[in-house]
C-alpha cells in the first residue's frame, strides 16, 4: 500500500504544488515557511516532497502547462506592446522580434558561376543589389 500512495500526491501535496505554481506576487501565504504552517507543517516536509520523484514529475508538468499557456504569452506580449508604445525601444524590438515582424528579409541570389569565377565588377553589382534591398526595407520599418 505504502508503494502506491507514492506514485500519487496527497490533497496536502497538491495543494503546495499549486501554492508554487502561483506567480510568487500572488502566493498567499506569501512564504513557504508561513505555508507549511498554514497547514499545520514544518518547512522540512515541503522540502523533502520536492525531492520525491512523483512531486518533482507533477511540478514540471504544471510548470509547462503554466508556461506554455496562451494567455500568459498574450499577456507578456501586450505588456511589451504597452512598454514600447511609451517609448521603451528594447520592448518594442522585443515585441517585434516575439512577432516575427522584424526578421530580416530573406536574400537569394544564385548564379552560374562560383563566387570565385564572379569578375569584380560582377560582385559589386551582387553587393550593391542586396545593400539597395536592405535599405528599402530599412525605410518600410521606419514608415510603421
Amino acid at each position: 500500500m505504502k508503494q502506491n500512495e507514492e506514485l500519487i500526491l496527497t490533497p496536502q501535496q497538491q495543494e503546495y504544488l499549486d501554492w508554487l505554481c502561483t506567480a510568487p506576487s500572488e502566493r498567499v501565504p506569501a512564504t513557504k515557511t508561513l505555508f507549511a504552517e498554514s497547514i499545520g507543517l514544518g518547512r522540512k516536509t515541503l522540502h523533502r516532497w520536492e525531492k520525491k520523484d512523483i512531486f518533482v514529475s507533477e511540478w514540471r508538468k504544471s510548470v509547462d502547462e503554466v508556461q506554455g499557456s496562451p494567455e500568459r504569452t498574450q499577456r507578456l506580449l501586450d505588456t511589451l506592446y504597452n512598454k514600447a508604445l511609451d517609448g521603451d525601444i528594447n520592448a518594442g524590438k522585443l515585441y517585434l522580434q516575439a512577432t516575427n515582424r522584424m526578421a530580416p528579409p530573406s536574400v537569394t541570389i544564385s548564379s552560374d558561376k562560383k563566387t570565385v569565377d564572379l569578375t569584380d565588377a560582377e560582385l559589386d553589382s551582387l553587393i550593391a543589389s542586396i545593400a539597395e534591398r536592405e535599405k528599402a526595407g530599412r525605410v518600410k520599418l521606419r514608415a510603421v
